[in-house]
């Protein structure tokens, strides 16, 4: 019975009730929500960062050999014109949908091709929100989320620290069973956004600044995490590419956290 009426209960929860109905919510319909590594497997995966390194990153990509194109929160509104007709492709969307991101309309969602839109769901709470995703959402693309409880454990692997949502994506496809896995666009918040992302940072050293000032994320930890998972699955014989801007940025890092 509760399942027909989720999308009324996560819209018109009165506060009194809200905790409890979030919490009886995420317990019956977490697993169904949950995305699968498994829907990823034998594919080959190219996830688009918005660093402004993008489009020459993109040039060494054979455009021809993708199968998954993954991008994140306004990164959905950046048109790749090295690919001409597909210049806003989007098979699956990381997004958080909180205050900060431009809007997303389901105009949006269609022109991209969404398949899959993936919430970040950083507390059991925010479930509430993926539920009115998807009555905005779900008649174009199924809305699925990371379970919150992999938040918590990803933070104490960043010491403490929030995950970003691009730490997020990349965990979350490190452990998919891919054919490959392409990394573009992320340079650990170390330059500024490409054109149109957030155009109020206007340099490289005012995006590293705004970041480290917010204190939610954490630059160093992410860049090491994710350069210690990479070599993981490359250790494992798994097939992980990375830009030279990106391999840059985690040697940068790297030498920050050696000295």
């Amino acid at each position: 019975m509760i399942s027909q009426y989720r999308h009324a209960l996560a819209k018109h929860s009165p506060r009194l009730l809200r905790s409890v109905i979030y919490k009886t919510l995420y317990r019956q319909f977490k697993d169904q929500y949950t995305i699968s590594p498994e829907q990823f497997r034998g594919k080959r995966i190219l996830i688009v960062g918005p660093a402004n390194t993008l489009f020459d990153d993109l040039k060494s990509i054979d455009y021809s050999k993708v199968d998954i194109v993954v991008r994140m929160k306004n990164g959905i509104h950046t048109s790749l014109d090295l690919w001409k007709g597909d210049s806003l492709r989007c098979d699956v969307l990381f997004h958080s949908f909180a205050g900060g991101s431009q809007p997303v309309t389901l105009n949006d969602i269609n022109r991209a091709g969404v398949k899959y839109i993936v919430h970040r769901t950083l507390k059991k709470s925010a479930f509430l929100d993926t539920l009115l995703a998807e009555e905005k959402f779900g008649s174009s693309a199924g809305v699925k989320i990371v379970p919150y409880e992999h938040y918590g454990a990803l933070s104490k692997r960043l010491g403490g620290h929030a995950p970003s949502t691009g730490m997020v994506c990349a965990d979350f496809f490190l452990d998919a069973p891919f054919k490959s896995l392409t990394f573009v666009g992320f340079t650990f918040f170390s330059t500024r956004y490409v054109a149109g992302y957030n155009d109020q940072i206007t340099s490289d050293e005012a995006a590293l600044s705004k970041v480290k000032d917010a204190g939610h994320h954490s630059p160093l930890h992410e860049a090491r995490l994710i350069g210690d998972r990479i070599q993981e699955e490359r250790a494992a014989g798994k097939c992980v590419c990375v830009s030279e801007s990106m391999q840059q940025a985690l040697d940068g890092f790297g030498a920050r956290h050696g000295a």
